[in-house]
């Protein structure tokens, strides 16, 4: 059933939020599904990090002050990555992504509030250079978190 639920909501939400307590199967779930779109020829790229193990420049980037350059954080190196990376969707269901970004930890008001403009219809990460990153029709993000005591409305919506 989870798997199910997982699926449909893949198929009309670009961004997802999997909530429970831990050991609660939530990796299972997901881990479980794209193993078998794999073995359909559906293959699936995931990137799975949990944002609160890095600092908010760690996560986005930042600009170096000594040199000026700009230095890509992990959200933004891997979702150029995956900008890269050609939709491979091959079955004759509907289409659940090919590249998804799996963030593992709770939430937490310094990294999520800049993930607002990537969950909202704008699908666009602007990063702090003021960049924006486009999370394309193929990739996914899916947030696996116990709860929502830190999101704003903004969030949630």
């Amino acid at each position: 059933l989870k798997i199910t639920q997982l699926i449909e909501l893949l198929m009309i939400r670009h961004c997802i939020f999997m909530m429970g307590p831990p050991g609660s199967f939530k990796s299972s779930v997901w881990r479980i599904l794209a193993k078998s779109k794999d073995k359909i020829g559906d293959k699936t790229t995931i990137t799975d990090f949990n944002p609160k193990a890095f600092t908010t420049n760690e996560v986005y980037g930042y600009v170096n002050m000594a040199t000026r350059e700009w230095k890509d954080g992990v959200i933004s190196k891997t979702m150029r990555h995956m900008g890269t990376i050609p939709d491979t969707h091959k079955s004759d269901r509907p289409p659940t992504g090919t590249c998804w970004i799996l963030l593992d930890g709770d939430l937490d008001a310094n990294w999520i509030e800049s993930m607002n403009s990537v969950m909202d219809d704008n699908r666009l990460l602007t990063l702090p250079s003021n960049e924006r990153v486009p999370l394309k029709p193929h990739m996914k993000m899916i947030f696996e978190i116990r709860d929502l005591n830190y999101a704003t409305p903004a969030t949630v919506t």
